[in-house]
């Protein structure tokens, strides 16, 4: 059994000597086939080393730190699976896996491209092997296991870490394939379909994330600006708007500068999530234990990278120097202007998400911005950035004022949307659906006027999915309903439409848990079904936890929560939550947009 620790630690440690040889070559090399084959031997190395820690996880093997920290005899085997991913070594090893896929399925075609994925993945092998290492030896090996966080045996969990780290790992590649274009601009780099396949991914991540926290925390709502989801969040934006600015460069070689910037500080912003998240600066459900050494290893990193990433910028400024005339209404005048709202919104939530830190660390004391902050912030750029996005979609390149009457229609159509929507919801519910209904129109529109054009499908894909997901977040935010109750057993309350019956109380037992669970019986208007939320205590944890009763529905959710029994009463929580689904169906559009972009790019342009 000794032999899986030692040959997990081969395995990693030849995976970083591996690594560091490709660093150090890749400056003169001129066979780029060496380079990607070293990329490929350090991804079958750490796949091995996932392999092996994965094995010891699902038999136990309990003298290896990190199992008995994340598995037991008790933990489903799905769970002992995804354990992988559940803690702190474990995740730096998983990210080192899909940080090594990416750059060996990329052909990066320039030497500082290569440079750049090899230093980045030495870095994280560091860590793996030295600072925070899956594979320590414990002894006295325990009977069992502590098992995995019960918060994380859910299956949001089992997708939501894939796909935020393959969104945040991949920065690297269009982060290091601009900047190799830009000391090599003769080279066919297509660096904005891997912008585009990472922007998919790191988009899922962020909203499984939030059907996650929907769906196991029972708060009833998916977004609390938490600082670990805005650290997700962050680098979204600004990878968003590098997407629509690098469109300008593609089409007229200028604004590369603002182009550079824009995705360094993507890079930048999720390494700098990750160093937060990791090394206890933040503190929250989805953050690891604090490592100081963590924190520091990624402050040298991320200085490194500030260095290097200022001298090229200023080493090259003649060459991201281009002037241009700037038509007013025209595609590349609404997305400057929706990328300076994306960037808006950016130093908002850095702001507000990083101040506090540094406050605490001056001071002593703590300080938050809470979800009003965020709120007055991105409700009105919210808004500003939809009816952005309605004109700039159909524009063409240059003066489009001919353009103008195509509009007419869309907007009428909207027009009468909000007007129907304020007599029934009032003024902030109307101007939100006027604005987005006129994306929606425009898009519907384009397609029946010059038909759905393979160039611009999934483009408009992706923005019919974030107009219905931005549908799905004004009705949840503005009109959700919400209350609090206790009951007896045969006990019937009225919440608005519903009934609610309070059926009783029984005991049940899990694989590795046991809980009272609340049963109810709801009727409204039309229906009756019956439904049950639970407390559950974990064998291994002390803190109980909270599993929501939840009545999925395309047009509303009927959300409840056992908070507790007291003086033979049950305490609840209650919510009606208009569109929700929409928030889901719309991301997995936007999902499906950027992979059908990706596989365009890579096979048929």
């Amino acid at each position: 059994m000794f032999f899986t620790l030692k040959l997990g630690q081969f395995l990693l440690f030849s995976a970083l000597l591996n690594s560091l040889f490709g660093l150090l070559i890749s400056f003169k090399a001129k066979d780029k086939k060496l380079l990607s084959g070293l990329n490929k031997l350090s991804l079958l190395l750490i796949f091995m080393a996932c392999f092996v820690l994965v094995v010891s996880l699902v038999n136990g093997h309990y003298f290896v730190k990190f199992v008995s920290s994340h598995s037991n005899s008790h933990l489903p085997l799905i769970y002992k699976i995804t354990a992988l991913w559940g803690g702190q070594e474990g995740s730096i090893l998983f990210w080192s896996f899909l940080l090594s896929l990416q750059l060996s399925i990329c052909d990066m075609k320039t030497n500082l491209s290569y440079t750049i994925g090899f230093f980045t993945l030495s870095f994280f092998l560091l860590l793996a092997n030295f600072i925070s290492p899956a594979f320590s030896f414990l002894y006295p090996p325990p009977e069992d296991g502590r098992e995995l966080n019960p918060l994380l045996q859910h299956f949001g969990m089992v997708l939501h870490p894939v796909f935020l780290y393959m969104g945040l790992t991949g920065t690297v590649l269009p982060f290091s394939l601009y900047i190799g274009k830009i000391f090599d601009p003769g080279q066919n780099i297509n660096y904005r379909k891997w912008a585009v396949f990472n922007w998919a991914w790191l988009t899922a991540g962020i909203i499984i994330g939030g059907w996650w926290a929907y769906s196991e925390l029972g708060w009833g709502g998916y977004w609390a600006w938490d600082p670990v989801e805005n650290a997700s969040f962050i680098p979204w934006l600004t990878l968003t708007a590098f997407l629509h600015i690098s469109m300008m460069e593609d089409k007229f070689r200028v604004l590369r500068g603002f182009s550079l910037i824009l995705i360094s500080i993507t890079f930048i912003m999720a390494m700098t999530g990750t160093f937060l998240v990791r090394s206890g600066v933040f503190i929250s459900v989805h953050s690891f234990l604090q490592n100081p050494e963590l924190g520091v290893s990624f402050l040298i990193f991320i200085s490194v990278l500030v260095v290097i990433i200022s001298y090229i910028f200023f080493a090259n400024s003649d060459k991201l120097r281009k002037q241009f005339s700037l038509k007013f209404f025209s595609r590349e005048f609404f997305i400057i202007l929706g990328s300076v709202i994306l960037i808006s919104m950016w130093v908002g939530v850095f702001v507000g998400t990083i101040f506090p830190v540094i406050y605490e660390s001056i001071t002593g004391d703590k300080i938050s911005f809470g979800k009003p902050f965020f709120n007055k912030i991105f409700a009105p750029l919210s808004l500003f950035l939809i009816i952005v996005m309605g004109f700039g979609q159909y524009l063409s390149w240059g003066d489009s004022r001919y353009k103008l009457k195509f509009f007419i229609a869309p907007f009428f159509l909207s027009f009468v949307v909000g007007a129907i929507a304020y007599f029934k919801f009032g003024f902030g519910i109307a101007i939100g659906l006027l604005s987005i209904s006129f994306g929606v129109f425009v898009i519907f529109f384009e397609w029946i006027k010059d038909g759905v054009r393979m160039g611009r499908l999934f483009p408009l894909l992706a923005h019919l999915g974030f107009f219905i997901m931005s549908l799905g977040i004004l009705f949840s935010q503005v009109l959700y309903k919400e209350g609090e109750f206790a009951l007896l057993p045969e006990d019937e309350i009225t919440f608005y439409e519903y009934k609610i019956k309070l059926l009783g109380l029984e005991s049940v037992r899990g694989p590795n848990w046991e809980a009272i669970r609340a049963n109810f019986e709801v009727s409204d208007n039309s229906r009756k079904f019956k439904i049950s939320s639970e407390k559950r205590m974990y064998l291994t944890w002390d803190e109980p936890t909270t599993e929501a009763g939840i009545k999925w529905g395309i047009l509303k959710d009927f959300y409840i929560v056992f908070v507790k029994v007291e003086n033979n009463k049950v305490f609840v929580k209650i919510w009606d939550n208009p569109l929700t689904s929409f928030i889901w169906i719309g991301a997995f559009i936007m999902f499906v947009a950027g992979i059908g972009k990706f596989l365009k790019k890579t096979f048929f342009d």
